[in-house]
């Protein structure tokens, strides 16, 4: 019998999360038709057919996954990243597919979007304004105050996100914002080129919330705890679930079911962030139309829950009802490894103590050896060497395996120009 075959608009960026990504597809019972600028390496067996085309391009990424569609017989599509999930949301309109459909998608991609879906529940939201200029800029400083942020409305991986204090020199941040926006920085930009979002910066703990809607119900798998830098927010720690007390975690759910029936989303995962302030309320910081990164929805879930995530995201993607019923109750985590310098990456030295740790479940390298590093705010990504992931029944325990194992990783970075 032949398996039926479902699209991946692009994959996630490291080996460990498309490997478990296209593993959960085969155990969902499908072939993966794949579309993106090249074919995973070593992962060739576990794919049907593949579109090699930038998908930056969207109408030539578009026609090539229609194309791909067509001759595969996929019965749907799922997008990995922020980069397809628009394009994945019209190649399933296009289809007839279940999906979340190109409106919502665009109200999950561009946060002024997303937050003018939610205008009418202040409660769940930051103040805002939108920023297409210096006079609106000068507007939402003069409306909302400091300290705040100014933020890409269609950015991704908290790139270019500046903090805005009180007597602030506005003409330059909003040079600097646009300098860092540009689509040499990151090709993801050039979507929503020019719009920032202006909003009040929040206090309190950051948390996610993964999950998946299918006919208009949302399933939620668990909250993540979440620590990101100061003063430019690069995630680099994650431990799934959550240990808020109740009354928070609540709060946190309520905040995800209003989000997601605000933007609209259905037939597809969410991955929304949130602070959670000193009184126990939740407040928005973002959804996606997409599982989680930072090996939540790749790892921690399963690993703490054993909830095949990937799995269940299949089965929605192609109108089915996901099982997201725990078979136990553990906690997972995953902690970065964080450049102290920009330079040239040139590995680990405490690699072989790392392994030998209890509760280590994983060390990936999220850096190829002689990679460039880039410190933020210029960049994110380049800035994280490696991650650790571990697993125990205790949260504590977890979180000092994670701590333990980036002490002795040692990463070993050139300076010099390169």
């Amino acid at each position: 019998m032949v398996r039926p075959t479902i699209v991946f608009m692009g994959t996630r960026r490291v080996p460990l999360e498309v490997q478990a990504a296209l593993l959960g597809a085969h155990a969902a019972g499908y072939r993966v038709a794949l579309v993106g600028p090249s074919v995973p390496r070593f992962c060739a067996e576990l794919l049907a057919d593949v579109e090699i085309v930038d998908v930056f391009d969207r109408p030539a990424a578009l026609a090539a996954a229609t194309a791909l569609a067509s001759r595969s017989g996929a019965e749907g599509v799922v997008s990995w990243t922020d980069i397809g999930v628009e394009l994945a949301a019209a190649l399933a309109e296009r289809c007839g597919w279940p999906g979340p459909g190109t409106k919502a998608a665009h109200r999950a991609r561009n946060k002024h979007s997303m937050r003018a879906a939610l205008a009418d529940q202040p409660r769940f939201i930051p103040r805002f304004r939108h920023v297409c200029s210096l006079p609106d800029l000068v507007a939402a400083y003069e409306e909302i105050g400091t300290p705040a942020v100014l933020k890409p409305a269609g950015g991704s991986g908290s790139r270019s996100i500046l903090q805005v204090a009180d007597g602030a020199d506005l003409t330059a941040l909003y040079e600097q914002a646009r300098r860092l926006t540009t689509s040499d920085i990151a090709p993801l930009f050039a979507d929503y080129q020019g719009e920032f979002v202006y909003e009040e910066r929040l206090g309190g703990t950051e948390h996610s919330v993964e999950g998946v809607v299918h006919d208009g119900v949302v399933q939620i798998a668990g909250i993540t705890d979440k620590w990101v830098t100061e003063p430019y927010y690069v995630e680099y720690e994650q431990v799934f679930p959550s240990t808020l007390p109740a009354a928070a975690q609540h709060n946190v759910r309520e905040l995800a079911e209003a989000t997601v029936k605000a933007v609209g989303l259905n037939w597809c995962a969410f991955h929304l962030e949130c602070r959670v302030l000193a009184d126990g309320s939740a407040k928005l910081l973002e959804i996606a139309a997409r599982p989680g990164g930072g090996y939540i929805t790749s790892h921690l879930v399963p690993l703490a829950t054993g909830i095949p995530f990937h799995e269940n995201l299949i089965r929605v993607a192609t109108g089915q009802r996901p099982d997201m019923t725990p078979t136990r109750e553990l906690y997972a985590g995953s902690r970065g490894v964080l450049s102290p310098t920009e330079g040239r990456f040139d590995g680990f030295d405490g690699l072989a103590e790392v392994l030998n740790l209890w509760g280590l479940e994983h060390f990936a390298y999220e850096r190829e050896i002689g990679g460039k590093i880039v410190l933020p705010p210029g960049e994110t990504l380049s800035a994280v060497l490696g991650y650790a992931i571990a697993r125990s029944v205790s949260y504590h325990d977890v979180r000092d395996v994670l701590h333990r194992a980036v002490e002795l990783s040692r990463p070993r970075v050139t300076n010099q120009e390169l």
